[in-house]
């Protein structure tokens, strides 16, 4: 039974990979709560800024005619990230892709997408322990606005 690699599959490792990254995107709930960023090739590190939140109340109204004078001061931090290596890893034959009327290659793509999308979530939410904000009380009838303001709040959270 050989292994595949990328002289054996060829053009299987593209698919495997493929409905991996398509398992991710649409498994992960908290990747797009967080800031992201390229690292460079050859780097291990990246770094961006990041600008301070200017709230709605700093939106006021104004009158025909009239200066509106009130300056909103926006200013950077800058931040930083090493990049970490984290591995999963399946191997796929190319006997069990010919031998098999299942989509091998697909499901195996959409099993690992999912299950780096759960680890993901997980290290993202462990930042959050000491997360304890509340929207609304106990025995509230839950509304848009709470959700919004959950969604509000945890990104806060996370981009702090």
């Amino acid at each position: 039974m050989a292994e595949t690699d990328t002289g054996v599959a060829q053009g299987g490792l593209d698919k495997v990979i493929g409905d991996a990254i398509i398992a991710f995107n649409v498994a992960n709930v908290m990747f797009p709560l967080v800031s992201t960023k390229q690292c460079p090739p050859g780097a291990i590190t990246v770094q961006w800024p990041e600008y301070t939140a200017v709230a709605s109340s700093s939106v006021g109204a104004a009158t025909d005619g009239s200066d509106y004078t009130t300056v909103t001061s926006v200013t950077t931090t800058a931040r930083s990230a090493t990049v970490s290596e984290h591995v999963i890893r399946a191997d796929v034959t190319d006997l069990a892709v010919m031998g098999n009327a299942d989509d091998i290659a697909g499901n195996t793509g959409d099993i690992l997408g999912n299950a780096v999308s759960a680890k993901l979530d997980a290290d993202l939410t462990a930042l959050g322990t000491a997360f304890s904000q509340t929207e609304c009380g106990a025995g509230t009838q839950l509304t848009l606005d709470h959700i919004f303001g959950g969604l509000r709040q945890l990104a806060s959270f996370i981009r702090n």
